[in-house]
């Protein structure tokens, strides 16, 4: 069974899309816990190249919206995840 079938059913991305976020390689800034959600979120939608970060990563404007820091640092990761892989499928 595909791990990535369900993913590859959704017009953005479909075969050529989910080779397109193997084949990218993602910038993952720091060791904090927006950065291990980014990475986990990656390497679940199929991300298998990593470089070391170079610059500051983009700026989460929601920040504030979250109250708690958790909260928030784990809506930073996935935004930064999503980020990353909308980039990956455009690049296509």
């Amino acid at each position: 069974m595909d791990r990535y079938a369900r993913q590859r059913l959704l017009a953005a991305v479909g075969d050529p899309g989910q080779e397109r976020i193997a084949a990218a390689t993602y910038v993952v800034h720091g060791v904090a816990t927006p950065s291990e959600v980014e990475r986990s979120y990656l390497l679940r939608a199929g991300a298998e190249r990593f470089a070391p970060a170079a610059g500051e990563p983009v700026t989460f404007a929601h920040r504030a919206a979250f109250k708690h820091a958790a909260a928030r640092d784990f809506a930073e990761g996935a935004w930064q995840a999503l980020v990353q892989l909308n980039r990956a499928l455009d690049e296509g």
